[in-house]
C-alpha cells in the first residue's frame, strides 16, 4: 500500500488523528501562510484538530477543522480539547516543529537539489545512530569511481569497498554498487542503525520503514528519487567495512560486510502495481559494534545540511567530540589537520579556513551549544565541552536501549 502524504489543501479525517500526518499539515499551514509559526500557535492548531475530532457531527471533521483554520477560529476551543492536544504534542515537541517549520522555509525561499529530500526528515521525531569511527571517519563527499575508499582522523581509519548484489529484475545477474557517498547515506545509515538498536534486531523492515523514510524526507515512492534512494541502500548493504582503532595500550579491527542479507520481496500497491520492497540484515559483526560504540545523532538536524555533506560531517563530528572534552578543559586542533577530512576538494587552505569558519556560522544557527572557536589570524580551532545534541541515553518513550559499554576511546587529533 503506497503512503498517501497529508495535504493541507485536501485534508482527511485520518490525517488529524494521525501525530505525524498533523505535525505535516502545521508546516504545510505555516508554509501557505494559514498559521502563525510559535509554540503557542502549534497547540492551538492542535487544539483545533481535537474539537473537529470531537465536535463534528455531520462526518466531515476535516472540513470543519480547515474551515476553522482558515478562519483562525479558536474562541469555542475547550479547556479538554487544549487537554487532549498538550498531551498529544509535548512542549518539547511542539519546539521540535516550529524549528522545522522555519527550516522548511527556509528552504522552500532557497530552492536547491535536496530541498525536497530533506522536507518531512526536519519532523521526524526518531534518533538516528552511528559507530563512533564512522563520526570521526566520513564516507566521500561526492561519487567516486574507484572501487575502495580509505580515509582516517586521528587514530581512527575507515576503508570501505564497493560490493555487488544479485540483481531482482534480472536472475543470474549482478549488481555492481558503488561506494557509498553524498548526503542519502549520511541519513541512511543513522535511520538503518537507529531501526535495528530500537527494535533490538539486525532484521530492518525496508518495505513500510523505507516508503515513511522516503514520505519523511518528501520523496515520491517511486521516481528519480526513489531510485537514488534505493540506489544507496543497494551500496550500504553490499560495502564492506573495515574499521581500525589506536590506542594507548591496543588495536582494534572490525571487518565485514554491513549486511549479511538484502532481500527483495513483490508487494503490490493499491493501485495493482508491483514493485520490489527490500529487507536488510545486519552483520553479527557490525550489529555487535553499533550496540558497543554507538553515539546517538540528531537525524533533524543532520537533514537540515543535505545540501552540504561537509556540514553534515562537521555536524556529525561536533556532536561526538565536543561532548566527550573533560569539564573545564580547552581543547586546541590545529585546522590544518581537519583540512583533508572534512575538505578534501578543496585545494587551498585558505578556501578551507574561510569556508569552514562559513559552516561553523551555519551549524550555530541550527545548534547553537557548540562552543567552538577560531581567533582572528589564528589557525587553530578551539573547542570546549558542550551540551550534545541527543543524550546518550535518551528517554523516548517505548525506546528499548541496548546495554553497551563506555564510548569509544577519542581520536587524537
Amino acid at each position: 500500500m503506497t503512503l498517501r502524504r497529508p495535504d493541507i489543501n485536501s485534508i482527511r479525517s485520518e490525517d488529524l488523528a494521525n501525530d505525524e500526518r498533523l505535525m505535516d499539515l502545521y508546516i504545510q499551514a505555516v508554509q501557505h501562510g494559514y498559521w502563525p509559526n510559535s509554540a503557542p500557535a502549534v497547540l492551538e492548531f492542535a487544539a483545533l484538530a481535537e474539537k473537529a475530532l470531537q465536535d463534528d457531527n455531520r462526518g466531515t471533521p476535516a472540513k470543519l477543522f480547515y474551515s476553522l483554520i482558515k478562519r483562525k477560529n479558536s474562541s469555542m476551543v475547550t479547556q479538554a480539547a487544549e487537554d487532549r492536544a498538550m498531551a498529544r504534542f509535548s512542549g518539547h515537541v511542539r519546539q521540535e516543529m516550529v524549528d522545522a517549520a522555519s527550516a522548511v522555509s527556509d528552504l522552500r525561499a532557497s530552492p536547491g537539489d535536496n530541498a525536497d529530500e530533506v522536507h518531512e526528515a526536519l519532523v521526524a521525531q526518531d534518533v538516528g545512530y552511528a559507530h563512533a569511527v564512522m563520526l570521526q571517519c566520513f564516507l566521500p563527499q561526492h561519487p567516486i569511481k574507484d572501487r575502495e575508499y580509505e580515509t582516517f582522523h586521528g587514530r581512527a581509519s575507515l576503508v570501505i569497498e564497493a560490493g555487488q548484489i544479485a540483481n531482482p529484475n534480472r536472475p543470474r545477474h549482478w549488481i555492481k554498487c558503488d561506494v557509498p557517498s553524498g548526503p542519502k547515506p549520511r541519513l541512511i545509515l543513522p535511520y538503518i542503525v537507529g531501526e535495528a538498536i530500537r527494535n533490538a534486531s539486525p532484521e530492518i523492515d525496508l518495505g513500510r520503514s523505507l516508503r515513511k523514510f522516503m514520505s519523511r524526507l518528501g520523496m515520491p515512492v517511486t521516481g528519480h528519487n526513489g531510485k537514488a534512494v534505493t540506489a544507496q541502500i543497494q551500496n550500504v548493504a553490499a560495502a564492506q567495512i573495515v574499521i581500525g582503532e589506536w590506542t594507548d595500550d591496543a588495536v582494534h579491527t572490525l571487518g565485514g560486510r554491513l549486511a549479511k542479507r538484502l532481500s527483495f520481496w513483490l508487494e503490490r500497491d493499491s493501485d495493482q502495481r508491483t514493485f520490489w520492497t527490500p529487507t536488510m540484515t545486519l552483520s553479527d559483526e557490525f550489529f555487535d559494534a553499533i550496540q558497543q560504540h554507538r553515539v546517538p545523532i540528531d537525524t533533524n538536524h543532520l537533514a537540515r545540511f543535505a545540501r552540504s555533506p561537509r556540514r553534515m560531517d562537521l555536524y556529525a563530528w561536533l556532536s561526538y567530540r565536543t561532548p566527550r572534552i573533560p569539564r573545564g578543559k580547552h581543547q586546541a586542533i590545529l585546522l590544518r589537520t581537519l583540512w583533508d577530512v572534512f575538505a578534501p576538494d578543496i585545494t587551498r587552505f585558505a578556501n578551507f579556513k574561510t569556508r569552514f569558519k562559513g559552516d561553523l556560522k551555519a551549524i550555530d544557527a541550527v545548534y547553537p551549544h557548540f562552543k567552538t572557536e577560531i581567533a582572528d589570524k589564528s589557525d587553530i580551532l578551539w573547542l570546549q565541552r558542550s551540551r550534545p545534541p541527543i543524550p546518550f541515553a535518551p528517554r523516548v518513550p517505548g525506546f528499548r536501549l541496548i546495554p553497551r559499554s563506555e564510548p569509544s576511546p577519542q581520536s587524537g587529533d
